[in-house]
């Protein structure tokens, strides 16, 4: 299993390249055929990534506000 690290830094990586397959220019005809997929798992991929995030934000709230954190 990931650390969330591990997880965010790949979901970013991914997104990147996503960005990367849509602002091709030419596009190649497979690009072109799954551009509509590739745009909705980019998507997908940006709300994950907004997941974790909120999770850990949560998680550093929850810590300090019951003193795990100091």
């Amino acid at each position: 299993m990931r650390s969330f690290e591990e997880h965010k830094q790949y979901l970013k990586d991914l997104i990147s390249h996503y960005d990367e397959l849509i602002e091709m220019k030419p596009r190649n005809a497979l690009v072109s055929s799954f551009l509509n997929f590739i745009e909705e798992e980019k998507y997908m991929s940006i709300g994950r990534l907004r997941n974790i995030r909120e999770k850990e934000i949560e998680c550093i709230y929850f810590a300090k506000t019951y003193r795990g954190i100091t």
